[in-house]
């Protein structure tokens, strides 16, 4: 074996008390945040910032791009993190937890999808409401119909959290265990190896 792929090994499996430590904030944010039992989490406070700067991003595409640039941007942020992690650094478990984090990033916007008619929520700077507005020009926003998208859009959210989740766990797991987890994969779907390559 490669010298360089005996120390990012090393490296991986180096970690695990790190991603067993990183897992209780996560599972415990995936728990409260798929049951409704908390409206923010500590992630929360990075997600803010790049929907801010989405909007400014994609100003020049267009109004409707402009305002729906603020979900965008913080979509694409764990979006390119995950695959710069997988692709460039060769480092799944940053790829699991921002697999993890875009997935809680469709939690936070269903609850803005869901706002969009009542118009609770505090905005920064105390704009323009993204949600209502996107919802008024696609003819969504009709009760029933901001129900059903930010509810199939926080049902998205649980969905990959939950495969975030798992996918973190494993690089917690003793070495022997994941072995057999990649092995197992690998005979399944050899495509997919490199989710757990280390």
């Amino acid at each position: 074996m490669p010298e360089a792929e005996i120390d990012l090994g090393r490296r991986v499996s180096s970690h695990g008390g790190v991603i067993l430590l990183l897992l209780l904030p996560v599972a415990w944010t995936t728990l409260t945040r798929s049951f409704g039992w908390s409206d923010w989490s500590f992630i929360d406070y990075v997600n803010l910032p790049f929907h801010e700067a989405g909007h400014i991003f994609f100003s020049p595409f267009g109004s409707t791009l402009h305002i729906l640039g603020g979900t965008l941007g913080e979509l694409l942020v764990p979006a390119l993190l995950c695959g710069y992690f997988i692709v460039k650094d060769r480092r799944p478990p940053g790829a699991a937890f921002c697999f993890w984090w875009f997935g809680e990033n469709f939690i936070y916007i269903a609850r803005y999808m869901a706002d969009a008619r009542d118009l609770d929520l505090p905005l920064v700077g105390g704009g323009d409401h993204d949600w209502n507005e996107l919802f008024h020009r696609f003819g969504l926003l009709s009760e029933p119909s901001v129900a059903r998208v930010s509810s199939l859009t926080h049902l998205l959210g649980v969905v990959l959290m939950l495969l975030g989740l798992a996918w973190l766990a494993v690089f917690a797991l003793p070495r022997a265990r994941r072995d057999s987890i990649r092995g197992s994969l690998t005979s399944r779907w050899p495509a997919l190896a490199f989710l757990l390559d280390e």
